[in-house]
């Protein structure tokens, strides 16, 4: 059993600031924010912002997929079902990296530090996934990436850190 009440409402309020700070994005810069929806592998649907420049994600475009969850509370229901916390939140942060040795993403470090900037005041555990090269930046390949960098607020009191 689980709500994307929060999950939706977190990215709802997201998607709006991210609309305001890139409609002034110059080209060839991110500049369209769309919103849907995963389906993970049990069922719980997650919304989805995938960031483009005109729409266009494809596997070498600059693309910024983001998608907040709820968590794992550890426990199951008196069924043995899994449940989900209402809170905390999960927010998955992922982007197709270059082809070249150093991974220079495709969206500018610009761009991503703009969207990193309003995605990291959501309060959530973030993580940051890089998708590899070739593989166009969608919600299936960032649910499929490994993270590399982990970051959860220090003050939940019912996770360890």
């Amino acid at each position: 059993m689980f709500s994307n009440a929060k999950s939706l409402a977190l990215i709802r309020d997201l998607a709006d600031r991210l609309k305001v700070r890139l409609s002034a994005n110059a080209s060839p810069g991110i500049n369209q924010v769309d919103e849907s929806f995963f389906v993970d592998s049990k069922g719980a649907s997650w919304p989805v912002l995938t960031l483009s420049q005109g729409g266009v994600v494809t596997a070498g475009s600059p693309v910024v997929v983001i998608q907040i969850s709820n968590v794992d509370m550890v426990s199951k229901d008196i069924f043995g079902n899994q449940t989900f916390a209402y809170a905390p939140h999960l927010l998955q942060f992922g982007y197709e990296i270059g082809a070249s040795t150093t991974f220079i993403p495709w969206p500018s470090r610009a761009d991503l530090a703009q969207i990193q900037f309003e995605a990291q005041t959501c309060g959530c555990e973030w993580q940051l996934k890089e998708i590899a090269n070739g593989t166009a930046a969608t919600a299936a390949a960032l649910n499929a990436a490994a993270a590399i960098v982990d970051i959860q607020p220090l003050y939940w009191p019912t996770k360890s850190v």
